[in-house]
C-alpha cells in the first residue's frame, strides 16, 4: 500500500483559503463516506483544525485516488473551483508522509511549538475514521506509531515547556498592546476547547471583569459559574443577542466559535467606536473560519488580529526552543527509519509465502490435468515430471524472492511488494499483508 498525505496549513495557505476548505467536525464522517465509496480500496483519516486540513490515505500502489482526484474531491465537497486552493496545498508520499505525520502530532509543524492540542485533535480524527470503518491495518499501524512518537517527544524533550497553545500566544499579543489588565474588561465569544484554554491564560492577567458569551446562553452561564468558583475574577455570562452591543464597554475580545460565517461585520460594528469614544479595542479572532470581518480592523484604534497574525508572536518561541527542536528531530528521524524499515521486514515473509502458494497452486492444477492423459507413463516418469515442475517453479520464484530480500529496509520495497501483488493477483487469503 502507498501512504499519501495532502493538505494545507498555516504556512502554505492564508486563513481565507484555509477556512474555505476546512471541515466541520459534524461533516467529517460524511466526507469519509463519500471519499471511500468512490475509491473503495482506500483508507483515510481526515484532520481538520484551525491551522490545517489534511487527508491521510493508504491505497494500492497502482490504485486510486491520485493527488488530482483528491483535489477534485475537496473542490466538489466544498463547492469550489480547484484553482482557488491548489496553490496552497502540499502532498507527501510514503516515507515523507510518515515523517510529516510524526512532525504534526509531535507539534513540530504547529504554529505554537510544543502545544499539546494537536495530539488530541489527531487522536480524535483517527477515532472518527476508525469508528466509521475507514481505517485498515496500514493507517492503524502508522497512527499508533505516530502517537507513540509524540508521547516520547513530550516526555524526553523540553519542547512542551513555556507557552504551549494558540490561546496563550493570544494573551502574549494582548500584553504587547496593554501594559495593565486590572482596569480591563475581557470578553470571550465562544466556549469550545480553544476558548476555555484561552480563558485559563487570560485569568493569569487578573482582568477587572470577564464576560463570557456563547450561542447557547446556558453554556455561557455554566462556564461563568465554573470560572467564578475557581478564580477571583468577577465573571458574568452575556446573552449572545447582546454581545455586539456590549463591545462598547469591552477592551479585549477573543472570538473562537464554530460559525461558518462571520458573526461580526463592519456594518454591525460601525456604531461601536464612537460609543467607546474611540478607546483602543483589541480583537483577537482565533476561529477558522474567521468570526470577524477583516473590514472591522480598519476602524480607528481597533486592533484586529486573526490566527495567522499570531505567527509573528511565535518566532521568539521558536528561537527559545531551538535546542529542544533538534532533540525532537533526532527522535522523529529514528522513528521514521524504524517504521519504514520495520514494516517491510514484517511483510516480506507472508508475501513470499503467498507467492510460493500461488505458483504451487498453478503447478498442482496443471499436474492434475496432465497426469491422467499419460496412460503409458511409468511411476518413475510421473515422478520426474513432478520434480521438473517443482524445479521450474523454484527457478521462477528465485528472482522475485531475491529482489524482495534485497530491498528490505529500502524505500522501493513497498513498490516491489505491491507490484507483485498486482501482477500475480494475490488475495487476502493468500497473503495477510494485502489490505
Amino acid at each position: 500500500m502507498r501512504t499519501i498525505v495532502i493538505g494545507c496549513n498555516h504556512r502554505s495557505a492564508p486563513v481565507e483559503m484555509r477556512e474555505r476548505i476546512a471541515f466541520d467536525q459534524s461533516a467529517i464522517p460524511e466526507a469519509l463516506r463519500r471519499l471511500t465509496e468512490k475509491f473503495s480500496n482506500t483508507q483515510v483519516v481526515l484532520l481538520s483544525t484551525c491551522n490545517r486540513t489534511e487527508l491521510y490515505l493508504a491505497r494500492p500502489v497502482q490504485g486510486h485516488p491520485r493527488i488530482e482526484e483528491v483535489i477534485d474531491f475537496l473542490a466538489d465537497f466544498h463547492d469550489l473551483e480547484p484553482e482557488y486552493f491548489t496553490q496552497g496545498l502540499y502532498n507527501y508520499e510514503d516515507t515523507e508522509a510518515v515523517r510529516h505525520l510524526f512532525r504534526v502530532v509531535s507539534s513540530l509543524d504547529s504554529m505554537v511549538l510544543g502545544e499539546s492540542q494537536i495530539l488530541g485533535q489527531a487522536k480524535s480524527a483517527f477515532e472518527i475514521a476508525r469508528s466509521s470503518g475507514r481505517v485498515g491495518k496500514e493507517l492503524e499501524a502508522l497512527f499508533q506509531q505516530a502517537f507513540r512518537v509524540a508521547k516520547n517527544i513530550h516526555t524526553k524533550t523540553s519542547i512542551a515547556t513555556g507557552k504551549l497553545s494558540v490561546g496563550s500566544t493570544a494573551v502574549d499579543l494582548a500584553r504587547q498592546i496593554f501594559s495593565r489588565f486590572d482596569d480591563k474588561t475581557v470578553m470571550m465569544v465562544g466556549a469550545g476547547k480553544m476558548g476555555e484554554l484561552t480563558l485559563t491564560h487570560l485569568l493569569s492577567t487578573y482582568p477587572k471583569k470577564l464576560w463570557i458569551t456563547t450561542r447557547t446562553d446556558s453554556r455561557a452561564v455554566t462556564l461563568a459559574d465554573k470560572i467564578a468558583g475557581r478564580h477571583n475574577v468577577p465573571t458574568e455570562p452575556v446573552p449572545f443577542t447582546q454581545w455586539i452591543d456590549r463591545l462598547a464597554e469591552a477592551d479585549i475580545v477573543i472570538c473562537s466559535t464554530a460559525s461558518r460565517e462571520p458573526i461580526l461585520n463592519a456594518q454591525q460594528f460601525a456604531p461601536i467606536p464612537a460609543r467607546r469614544k474611540y478607546r483602543s479595542l483589541l480583537l483577537i479572532d482565533i476561529a477558522v473560519p474567521r468570526d470577524i470581518d477583516e473590514a472591522v480592523g480598519e476602524y480607528e484604534n481597533v486592533f484586529l488580529y486573526n490566527i495567522d497574525d499570531l505567527q509573528s508572536v511565535t518566532e521568539l518561541n521558536i528561537a527559545q526552543r531551538r535546542e529542544a527542536i533538534e532533540d525532537c528531530h533526532k527522535i522523529i528521524e529514528a522513528s521514521v527509519i524504524e517504521f519504514v524499515e520495520g514494516k517491510p521486514s514484517k511483510e516480506i515473509g507472508p508475501l513470499i509465502n503467498a507467492l510460493q502458494k500461488h505458483f504451487q497452486a498453478i503447478g498442482n492444477n496443471e499436474l492434475k490435468r496432465i497426469l491422467p492423459k499419460l496412460e503409458n507413463a511409468s511411476d518413475r516418469d510421473r515422478e520426474l515430471i513432478e520434480q521438473m515442475l517443482h524445479r521450474v517453479m523454484q527457478k521462477l520464484l528465485h528472482n522475485p524472492t531475491q529482489l524482495l530480500n534485497s530491498q528490505v529496509g529500502k524505500g522501493a520495497m513497498q513498490v516491489y511488494a505491491d507490484t507483485l501483488r498486482i501482477l500475480f493477483n494475490l488475495t487476502d487469503q493468500e497473503s495477510d499483508t494485502k489490505k
